[in-house]
């Protein structure tokens, strides 16, 4: 049994950090010392009130309630549970309304709320790279922590790149539909370390060789990986072309950078994805939507800079199990973005 009591701040942000590294919540549980079942009521329902469990004898939906709320959701499967409520309690005037927990708790049996699977494509030849660069690199603890993993993003002013939620029935699969984005986007740059936090930069949208070089120069990032990492470093980048152009590898060569060879296709291998994953939960909470870009990069500044570099660090030390993992998967996605 682990420690009982509310979570604190400290004990939140670090199950969401394990969990990002893909940890089961047995494994968080040890960590936490909290019960398996604290932990996954945090997971399940992060705002919740600490101790509060909902209404255990909330009424079921009669027939027709149920159906208008099928139907709702064969209409429009990512309609928010607030509306949902709202559309049954539609023509109910003389009758006491529905709350959301009876909605919720109604549906539960039969629904559940989640996302298309997003997974690079790989192919045989790609898996056995994968494997050929984790076992290169399986257990060699101190050389991990003297790579400086990156990787650019976009943010949108209307939410997240990727597959939109969607209400589906027990047993069945969402969509593969892509939301659509619009209104704008700005493109980020970042780099960490087992030192925690290196450089969040902002880059054009349209990253070419070019750019990508004036961009490490004139931010003199080697001079914080060097100060960071005295006893020497390993520069992680993707396959992006910009990255893999020649006017790019003659930069490295120039400079003296030993550049980690990347397999393709493999976002899921790099620790990066999880810190842009906590970016965007805190940044979009609550289907938030930004007017402008001054605001959207003002807020991707302010939520970088509270993530902590002992959240880093822990999302870091887990690498070589994602190694391991990537091995004992034959190659094949250890995580999903």
């Amino acid at each position: 049994m682990g420690r009982a009591g509310a979570l604190t701040e400290a004990e939140k942000r670090a199950i969401w950090g394990w969990r990002a590294e893909g940890l089961k919540l047995s494994d968080i549980a040890t960590r936490a010392d909290r019960s398996r079942n604290a932990v996954k009521r945090f997971l399940d329902q992060p705002d919740a009130t600490p101790g509060y469990v909902g209404n255990q004898n909330a009424r079921k939906f009669t027939g027709p309630a149920q159906t208008c709320v099928f139907n709702k959701l064969r209409a429009a499967p990512r309609s928010p549970l607030k509306a949902l409520t709202m559309q049954v309690n539609t023509g109910r005037s003389q009758r006491k309304p529905v709350s959301r927990e009876i909605v919720r708790r109604n549906m539960a049996d039969d629904l559940s709320f989640r996302r298309a699977i997003v997974r690079q494509p790989l192919s045989r030849e790609n898996r056995l790279r994968r494997v050929a660069f984790a076992m290169q690199n399986l257990n060699k603890i101190e050389e991990h922590r003297k790579v400086i993993f990156t990787d650019e993003k976009k943010f949108n002013l209307d939410g997240p790149d990727g597959y939109s939620g969607q209400w589906v029935r027990t047993g069945e699969f969402p969509d593969r539909v892509r939301r659509h984005t619009g209104g704008g986007s700005v493109m980020f740059w970042m780099a960490i370390s087992s030192a925690g936090k290196m450089a969040l930069l902002k880059t054009p949208a349209r990253i070419t060789s070019e750019n990508y070089v004036a961009m490490l120069e004139s931010s003199r990032v080697a001079t914080i990986f060097g100060e960071t990492h005295p006893e020497g470093w390993t520069f992680m980048q993707d396959n992006a072309p910009a990255h893999a152009a020649r006017n790019t590898k003659s930069f490295f060569a120039r400079e003296g950078w030993h550049v980690m060879d990347w397999p393709a296709y493999s976002p899921d291998l790099n620790p990066v994805e999880n810190v842009w994953s906590i970016m965007s939960r805190r940044m979009y909470a609550g289907n938030r939507q930004y007017e402008s870009l001054s605001e959207l990069e003002a807020e991707i500044i302010e939520v970088w800079a509270s993530i902590t570099n002992a959240e880093v660090r822990s999302l870091l030390t887990g690498w070589n199990a994602r190694l391991h993992r990537c091995v004992n998967k034959e190659g094949a996605n250890v995580q999903n973005f």
